[in-house]
């Protein structure tokens, strides 16, 4: 069950983030460093590796949403309920840049779920796979909020399919873009546990583009910075 938090598409787009960004890192903070941007070439589809199912997570012994080993969206410390199952139907990288930024893709879309389960717009795990002050981080605690405003959790299968990742830019920003399908996703009340179950709706259909940051610190993992979201997105998104 997701609710239409929208941005203007021009200050989401990756020429947008060039034009823009170095004046962001200097008066609001907003990135890991103060590296200058250039020109970002869009996106370019990963080639050449069978398409895999992932659900689940893994876990290693670290802190909730922490990784032992990076750049492999099919792992992940990220814990959520029994009754909420992610599917990452995508296929994994060869360039190791571009299988991380893949990684950090999956582990923000369980971080924003992990938030509202948690009822928690600034939950840690999300800061975690967030770049501060940026649309992704907005887009994730409006979200979240109205989630909890509105008294619901989640429950149900959650499928990821059709990705792209871009080459990466600058060497630190990769644009990932992807399909999810809610058709078996629900909003359950977190009083009394009632599943608002919903019929098929072009709804269940959503399109996102997000521009990752890579850490300054390997150990770190890449960052959601901003986020594109289309709604009803029939035609890119149903089989």
């Amino acid at each position: 069950m997701e609710h239409a938090v929208q941005f203007p598409r021009h200050a989401l787009s990756l020429a947008a983030l060039a034009a823009v960004s170095s004046l962001v890192l200097t008066g609001c903070g907003g990135g890991d460093d103060g590296d200058k941007d250039g020109k970002i070439e869009g996106a370019q589809s990963s080639k050449g590796t069978p398409k895999e199912s992932v659900t689940g997570q893994t876990g290693d012994g670290k802190g909730e949403g922490e990784k032992g080993e990076r750049g492999d969206f099919r792992t992940s410390d990220i814990k959520l309920p029994a009754d909420i199952d992610l599917v990452f139907d995508w296929q994994q990288p060869s360039d190791p840049d571009k299988a991380a930024a893949l990684s950090g893709a999956a582990d923000y879309m369980r971080a924003l779920r992990h938030g509202t389960v948690k009822q928690d717009p600034k939950d840690p795990v999300l800061a975690r796979h967030t770049v501060p002050l940026q649309s992704a981080e907005t887009y994730a605690t409006t979200k979240i909020k109205m989630d909890v405003d509105d008294g619901y959790t989640l429950t149900g299968k959650e499928r990821f399919y059709r990705e792209n990742v871009g080459d990466v830019a600058d060497g630190r920003l990769v644009e990932v873009s992807f399909c999810s399908d809610q058709t078996d996703f629900f909003g359950k009340e977190v009083k009394g546990g009632k599943v608002l179950r919903t019929g098929k709706s072009p709804l269940n259909y959503t399109h996102l583009s997000l521009v990752m940051q890579k850490p300054t610190k390997a150990t770190d993992p890449w960052k959601a910075r901003t986020l594109e979201r289309e709604g009803k997105a029939v035609k890119k998104c149903k089989e």
